[in-house]
């Protein structure tokens, strides 16, 4: 790439919220500090520090960390005093042009305020976060979070007494990364899988920047941008040490450098301004959540063959490598002649089928065919729930939109929120989603009938005949035909609607491969040529089995190669196992997934989603919770009760839990899964303390419905009333604390326990104050939404009947 495509690539990347800023030393140059001088090289500094304290230094090349070292062991406050005199305060020079953009985040190496004072000059709000605090996601994109790997000068100003020393040795560096909690270890997932744009700094002489290096970055293959580093100057040995580990080089100083990405910048987004009408920082934040497919080039680079069992791409549909199906045509006339009515309301399609059965190449395709009648298709990336405030200013601006959302059962709390607010503000929306069947249930519980329909949902089935000849025709013309080339028409055909029983999966896992298709997958574990890429297949089909990649840190740390060699390593070892994609690496199929991880055994499943807890660990807290990131989504399944009691059993999960306490014990759901597990296996009241842990650490309706579950099942096992009357009370607590329509786990958890009761102990062991609350139960379960559906109101009736042949028993 030439510097100036790079130039214009990094300006793209950033109108789509792509890139995290490094900065070093030099992207200080030319700011003051608050003493008036100017801003030091370490070199400087250390000179400064060994004149303001007189250290008698001749003779001895001293280092920057030694004096500094020295200093904090005998004049620590008047030396942190002076440093913050000298490094608090500042005045920007030309940074303030960083803070024009919008970055993933800002990681900085220096302990000056430069980029804080940048920011509040041009009245944008900022979170400084230090080196050695807790972990905390981005709670909005209209405040940059700046993390100081170094340390911040600014903190010693408020603690002058305090351990929040500043990083300048290797040992300070050491000691932290080996802590859980430290911002390092993020740092260094992020540094592996995005873009980033490094301005002053070496990548040579940062000590804590060596180990990052090593490991490379993968962005440029995985998502199309590239990372780049800006340097005055550099020889041609660093420019290819560098080039190798993924970086592209541009020489030129920062000030020049961000004046010329400003420039492009403003043009990328003058060009989206002129199709989508004038940007704001929530339009923007819109599609930095959905990606517009009338412009996405595709970036998946080792996707895997379609006709091989590998999941449909954006690219799939590009090439044209689809047999388009009656039901996706049926689906897409629909969809057009929504999106080109009038009318201003909230229109759901919802395609359903079991896996393999052609229901997200059909969402692909049917973004395809709405690109060609002038509509705009923007498909969901879901790194995190979707911003409802942001898509609702969008579809004020561009009404022409449709939403596209895989895996829609993941967003449908925010789906239904969106719909609210559409429709009180009479708003246009046009959602087009796929699910698996087993799903529905989610999708009825959060999204109102009002707007989606389930029993109007889109199945995908058996082949049709002309699905059948349709199927026949692109394999032939793509010659991939496989087993049945050289069979007669009326011998292909039977293939599909005989052999394969019109099943889609089961006739294309078996043409090419040959028969044993199932088998071949079970064989994949054991065959991989070493213990790590094991691990790592484990990882990927344990991920994967919910639709999520696991993350690229986690994929190298598991198959222990630096990430920059995790694409080399998949192509040459894996032989198609595995598919290195933007966020992470997965088998070919969520099929292949759920069919291999139940023949992994069950000591390394148990071992590998234990360490997978403990990478992501430093990813998750409150707000990544609230934000639904991938890493929380991911870590919430794992940590399931169910889950964990299946992959490990009851003693082995016990140490599970155990092992996960130092990394999770500030963490409510941690205490609810624990508890929950407990009382599976009858451990109730060990159970019922972990559920008061989890209110204590975290007042949430589950705590609640958690500590209602494990007080109920102890009453149907003892049958006493004293849990049984505690257990309602907390019923009632997680019921009001969810506003009382908006979930169904308590209602469900005091219909099937009072049956459970009176099944156990009979009708006459249940106290009549709790006897009368059922008819108050039953009213508001049948006025709220989640039971509003047909079979929701069926399942109330059927707990109704149970409950009157009890009062009705003699």
């Amino acid at each position: 790439m030439t510097e100036e495509s790079i130039v214009h690539e990094v300006a793209r990347g950033l109108a789509y919220g792509e890139y995290s800023l490094l900065l070093g030393a030099g992207a200080s140059v030319g700011a003051v500090g608050g003493n008036g001088r100017a801003l030091p090289t370490g070199v400087g500094l250390r000179d400064a520090l060994i004149e303001e304290f007189q250290i008698d230094a001749e003779g001895d090349d001293l280092t920057l960390s030694q004096v500094y070292d020295y200093l904090q062991r005998r004049y620590r406050e008047q030396a942190n005093s002076f440093l913050c005199r000298w490094f608090t305060n500042c005045r920007p020079d030309w940074q303030h042009l960083i803070a024009e953009f919008g970055w993933h985040r800002v990681w900085t190496l220096n302990v000056d305020d430069v980029v804080e004072t940048a920011y509040a000059n041009v009245g944008r709000l900022v979170e400084t976060v230090n080196w050695n605090e807790r972990f905390s996601d981005r709670d909005s994109r209209s405040v940059q979070q700046i993390i100081h790997l170094h340390g911040y000068a600014g903190r010693l100003k408020e603690k002058l007494n305090d351990d929040d020393v500043l990083v300048f040795s290797l040992s300070d560096y050491a000691r932290e990364v080996a802590n859980p909690r430290t911002w390092h270890r993020v740092f260094f997932d992020e540094f592996a899988s995005k873009p980033f744009l490094v301005i002053g700094a070496q990548l040579v002489e940062e000590f804590d920047l060596i180990e990052a290096l090593n490991r490379g970055n993968t962005a440029n293959a995985t998502t199309g941008f590239p990372s780049v580093l800006v340097v005055p100057s550099i020889t041609a040995f660093r420019r290819e040490q560098l080039e190798a580990s993924g970086f592209a080089i541009v020489e030129s100083d920062g000030h020049s450098f961000a004046n010329e990405l400003l420039e492009r910048f403003r043009a990328v987004i003058s060009e989206n301004d002129q199709v989508y009408g004038p940007s704001t920082p929530s339009l923007r934040k819109f599609s930095q959540q959905f990606i517009d497919l009338r412009t996405y080039r595709p970036t998946d680079v080792n996707a895997g063959d379609f006709y091989s069992g590998y999941q449909p791409t954006w690219g799939t549909i590009l090439s044209h490598d689809d047999a388009i199906l009656d039901k996706t045509s049926q689906i897409a006339e629909e969809v057009i002649k929504l999106a080109a009515g009038e009318d201003v309301s909230q229109k759901f399609v919802f395609l359903t089928g079991n896996p393999g059965s052609g229901k997200s190449t059909g969402l692909l395709r049917v973004a395809a065919d709405v690109r060609g009648q002038g509509m705009f298709p923007f498909l969901f990336r879901g790194d995190e729930y979707m911003d409802v405030e942001a898509t609702v200013e969008w579809l004020k601006a561009v009404p022409r939109t449709v939403l596209l959302f895989d895996e829609f059962a993941d967003h449908s709390s925010t789906i239904q929120g969106l719909s609210e607010r559409c429709a009180a503000e009479n708003i246009r929306l046009l959602v087009v989603g796929s699910d698996r069947p087993v799903r529905r249930w989610m999708i009825a519980d959060r999204i109102s009938p009002q707007f989606l329909d389930l029993s109007e949902a889109h199945w995908y089935g058996r082949l049709s005949d002309p699905d059948v000849e349709r199927m026949v025709d692109k394999l032939h013309t793509r010659g991939r035909l496989g087993r049945i080339t050289r069979w007669d028409r009326t011998e292909q055909r039977r293939y599909f609607t005989d052999f394969a029983d019109r099943s889609l999966f089961d006739a294309m896992a078996e043409l090419e491969g040959g028969s044993g298709f199932r088998e071949t997958v079970k064989q994949i574990y054991q065959n991989l040529p070493s213990d790590e890429l094991k691990r790592l297949y484990a990882a990927a089909c344990i991920c994967y089995d919910q639709s999520i990649p696991v993350p690229t840190g986690a994929a190298a740390t598991f198959a222990d190669v630096a990430p920059k060699d995790l694409m080399e390593l998949i192509n040459k070892e894996c032989g198609g196992a595995l598919v290195l994609t933007r966020i992470g690496v997965r088998p070919p199929h969520r099929i292949t997934a759920n069919m291999a991880v139940n023949t992994i055994p069950r000591k390394a499943r148990t071992e590998v989603s234990l360490d997978l807890c403990k990478i992501l660990a430093p990813h998750i807290d409150e707000r990544a919770m609230r934000s639904g990131t991938r890493e929380y989504r991911l870590v919430r399944y794992l940590m399931n009760n169910e889950f964990v009691a299946r992959m490990a059993g009851e003693h082995e999960g016990r140490n599970w839990y155990d092992e996960l306490r130092r990394y999770y014990d500030w963490n409510g759901r941690y205490w609810d899964q624990r508890a929950l597990f407990e009382s599976r296996f009858g451990e109730h009241e060990t159970a019922r303390s972990y559920a008061e842990r989890s209110i204590q650490v975290h007042r949430h309706s589950f705590g609640f419905n958690t500590l209602g579950t494990v007080l109920l099942r102890t009453a149907i096992r003892r049958g006493t009333t004293t849990e049984l009357l505690e257990g309602i009370n907390n019923l009632g607590n997680a019921k009001d604390f969810a506003e009382w329509g908006s979930r169904e786990h308590p209602f469900t958890t005091f219909f099937t326990s009072l049956i459970r009761f009176a099944q156990e102990h009979g009708i006459d062991r249940v106290p009549q104050q709790v006897q009368n609350e059922w008819g108050t139960w039953l009213r508001e379960a049948q006025s709220s939404r989640v039971f509003s559906t047909y079979q929701g109101q069926q399942q109330l009736l059927n707990w109704s009947r149970q409950w009157l042949q009890f009062a009705t028993v003699d």
